[in-house]
């Protein structure tokens, strides 16, 4: 089940790879914003429509990219 209640701003570090979470400024589109940054260089954002579709979209883009620096 999806939560999209969450209203608070979420930074953290996973496996050297920083990632951000907030909600969507936009009152009317709704979602969550996302970003995952590794060595002050971002590399890749996103919008989606639950805090639930970040965090995929987020592990995704990690394994992602650890699987291509192997």
């Amino acid at each position: 089940m999806c939560d999209n209640s969450y209203t608070e701003v979420v930074e953290d570090t996973i496996d050297g790879f920083d990632i951000y979470i907030e909600p969507n400024p936009d009152q009317y589109r709704g979602g969550y914003i996302w970003s995952v940054s590794k060595n002050n260089e971002e590399l890749d954002t996103g919008l989606v429509f639950s805090i639930d579709n970040a965090f995929e979209d987020i592990f995704d883009n990690i394994n992602s990219n650890q699987n291509s620096s192997l």
